[in-house]
C-alpha cells in the first residue's frame, strides 16, 4: 500500500510542480522537493547513472534542434555538471567514454554561451527561453505609473504559506482512491542585502519553519513521511538576485548540514522556484485594468513545460497594487528522466495540460508580495515502462495555496 502511495506522490508532484510559475512555481516546486524525500533510496548502478545523464544530453539536443537555444544551454550545463560529479564518484568507469562526453558537452556549452546575451534579451522570435518574456497587452486607465520594486538594504520580510493538495491516479484499468495530502505550513525569512544603482536586489532567505497539519483523513504513513521530509528541509537557506522588475538573475541554495542525499539532489530543483517568487512586471507605465502576458519555459524534475500567465491589474493604491492572474500550461511529448523516480522506471509524457487562477497583492517597497492566493488544476498522461512492459498512467491534481505576511 505504501509503495503505491509513493508513486503518485512523486509523479503527481512532478507534474504539478512545473505547472506554476512566479509565486506558484516556488511552492509547488518546494512540494516536489519534500515528496522526493519520501521515496526509498536505491543504489543506482553506474550504467544507469550514465544513461540518465545521457538522457539530459538528448533533451538538450532536441531543444537546440527545435530552435530553443536558451533552454538547451541550461540543459547542457546540467548534464555537464552531473557528468563531472559522476566522474568523481566513478573514476574507473569507462574513462574514455566519460572523457569524450565531457569534452563534447564543454564545446556545446561554450558555443551556446557565446550567444547568451541574445538568448536572454527577448528578441523578436516566438521561442520560449528560461528568461520570462513579458508583453504588455493593455496599458489600463489613467493615471498610469511605472511599476518597479524598490526595497532598501536591511529590509526583512517573514512570509507564511499554507498549501493543500489532493491527487488521484489511474494506472492501466486500475483507479486508485483520491489521495489527500496533509496541509503543509512553511515560514520563509527574507533579508535584502544590497540594491545596486540600476535596481538589482540581492537577498538572503531561510526556510525557518515547516510543519504538517494533523488530519484524520490522511493515511498515517503518508503523514509521518511528510513530517519527516519537512524536518529535513527546515533550515534550508539561499541567496539570490532580482532585477527591480522581478526578473531573477541567479539563485544559490544551501541544504542543512544533516540533509539526506535526496534533499540535496532536490535543492537544485528548488533554485528555479526561489528565483520566481515575484511576477515579472511590465516595462511600460500601467494603470488599473492593465494586462500583461508572461511566457516561460519551465524545467524541473525532468519535465519541460510551456506556460503562459496573464496578469490583470485590479487596483493601485500608493505602493500597493492588486492583480488577478490566469495560467495555462502544456507540454509536448517527451521522456522524463529523473534519478528520484523509484525502481528505475522510465516515463514517457504523452499529454500535460494545466490551468489556474490567482490573486496577488504587491508592495513595491517589498521584495515579495505580502499576500497571495491561488488554485491550480492539472491533468497528466504518461506511459510507464515497468520491466519492459508499457503501462499507461493518468493523473489529476488540485492545489490550493495561501501566502501572507507575518
Amino acid at each position: 500500500m505504501s509503495k503505491t502511495g509513493n508513486r503518485p506522490c512523486f509523479t503527481r508532484s512532478a507534474s504539478k510542480t512545473q505547472i506554476p510559475v512566479n509565486l506558484k512555481g516556488f511552492w509547488c516546486l518546494l512540494i516536489v522537493t519534500l515528496l522526493v524525500t519520501l521515496l526509498p533510496a536505491r543504489a543506482e548502478e553506474p550504467e544507469d547513472q550514465y544513461l540518465r545523464i545521457y538522457g539530459l544530453v538528448q533533451q538538450a539536443d532536441a531543444l537546440n534542434t527545435s530552435g530553443q537555444p536558451g533552454p538547451a544551454l541550461a540543459k547542457y550545463r546540467e548534464a555537464h555538471k552531473a557528468l563531472l560529479s559522476f566522474q568523481r564518484e566513478n573514476p574507473q568507469w569507462n574513462k574514455k567514454v566519460v572523457s569524450f562526453r565531457l569534452n563534447d558537452l564543454a564545446e556545446r556549452v561554450a558555443a551556446l554561451s557565446e550567444k547568451a546575451p541574445t538568448l536572454a534579451g527577448g528578441g523578436t522570435g516566438t521561442n520560449l527561453t528560461s528568461t520570462p518574456q513579458v508583453k504588455l497587452l493593455e496599458a489600463g486607465a489613467e493615471p498610469r505609473k511605472v511599476l518597479r520594486l524598490h526595497p532598501k538594504p536591511g529590509d526583512k520580510q517573514t512570509l507564511g504559506m499554507t498549501l493543500k493538495m489532493a491527487m488521484e491516479m489511474k494506472m492501466g484499468e486500475t483507479e486508485t482512491p483520491a489521495m489527500k495530502i496533509p496541509a503543509m505550513k512553511m515560514t520563509v525569512d527574507m533579508t535584502v542585502k544590497s540594491v545596486s544603482p540600476d535596481g538589482d536586489i540581492t537577498y538572503e532567505m531561510v526556510l525557518s519553519d515547516a510543519s504538517v497539519a494533523d488530519d484524520p483523513d490522511v493515511m498515517p504513513q503518508v503523514a509521518e513521511a511528510m513530517k519527516s521530509a519537512f524536518a529535513n528541509v527546515k533550515g534550508t537557506s539561499g541567496t539570490g538576485t532580482k532585477s527591480n522588475r522581478g526578473f531573477s538573475k541567479g539563485t544559490e541554495m544551501k541544504a542543512p548540514a544533516d540533509a539526506t542525499p535526496q534533499v540535496r539532489q532536490a535543492m537544485d530543483q528548488m533554485k528555479e522556484s526561489f528565483s520566481n517568487l515575484a511576477a515579472p512586471l511590465p516595462e511600460e507605465a500601467v494603470g488599473p485594468g492593465a494586462k500583461w502576458e508572461v511566457k516561460m519555459l519551465l524545467q524541473s524534475q525532468g519535465m519541460m513545460i510551456e506556460q503562459t500567465a496573464i496578469y490583470q491589474l485590479v487596483s493601485i493604491e500608493g505602493e500597493r497594487l492588486t492583480a488577478k492572474s490566469t495560467i495555462s500550461q502544456s507540454a509536448s511529448n517527451q521522456k522524463i528522466e529523473n534519478p528520484a523516480i523509484p525502481g528505475g522506471m522510465k516515463l514517457d509524457l504523452t499529454k500535460m495540460a494545466g490551468n489556474g487562477t490567482g490573486e496577488v497583492t504587491f508592495d513595491l517597497a517589498k521584495l515579495l508580495p505580502p499576500e497571495a492566493t491561488m488554485h491550480l488544476h492539472s491533468e497528466v498522461s504518461m506511459g510507464m515502462d515497468m520491466g519492459g512492459q508499457k503501462q499507461p498512467m493518468n493523473m489529476k491534481t488540485e492545489l490550493n495555496m495561501r501566502l501572507e505576511a507575518k
